[in-house]
């Protein structure tokens, strides 16, 4: 039997079309289910893991270091991502902490996740010590929602995502 491989290939290529088309809003709004870690200042690094304790960020977009800002629209905070799953720039909020984030940085352990078909994001939060230690491990998220390009508007928690 002889297979049309135009016709078999425009098939896949409207399925595809169609399935994001239902998964997309229409504004570019799209919810992922996302594997959600924090850090911070103490386990950040320059590029080196062996260079610790750096608010050093590698895609600066909206801060020139990391930061946990506001988290408001306007004024979000830094987030660690691969850049082929959100690419530097790219806006989120998060639901289960009601902020805001802008990719900003990179994150080993999210590029590893993500060739596993992992999404996976790491929110910078304030903070040093064991205070910074128990807030990331209390926070930690295996699956939460998150609004990538999201509207402005949204509730916004005040103060550290930590308290």
């Amino acid at each position: 039997m002889k297979r049309n491989t135009s016709a078999w290939f425009a098939s896949i290529v409207l399925a595809t079309s169609v399935a994001r088309w239902f998964l997309t809003d229409r504004s570019g709004t799209q919810e992922w289910s996302t594997y959600v870690t924090f850090y911070g200042f103490d386990d950040n690094d320059d590029g080196n893991p062996a260079h610790r304790g750096t608010s050093a960020i590698s895609h600066a977009v909206v801060h020139t270091s990391a930061d946990e800002d506001l988290g408001t629209y306007d004024q979000p905070g830094t987030m660690a991502a691969d850049k082929h799953f959100l690419p530097p720039g790219t806006k989120v909020y998060v639901l289960a902490v009601r902020r805001y984030y802008v990719v900003e940085d990179t994150c080993v352990e999210c590029s590893e996740d993500w060739l596993r078909k992992k999404p996976h994001v790491d929110l910078y939060v304030a903070g040093s010590g064991e205070r910074l230690a128990e807030c990331e491990d209390r926070l930690t998220m295996k699956a939460t929602k998150i609004i990538v390009s999201p509207p402005a508007g949204l509730p916004v928690k005040q103060g550290s995502a930590c308290d």
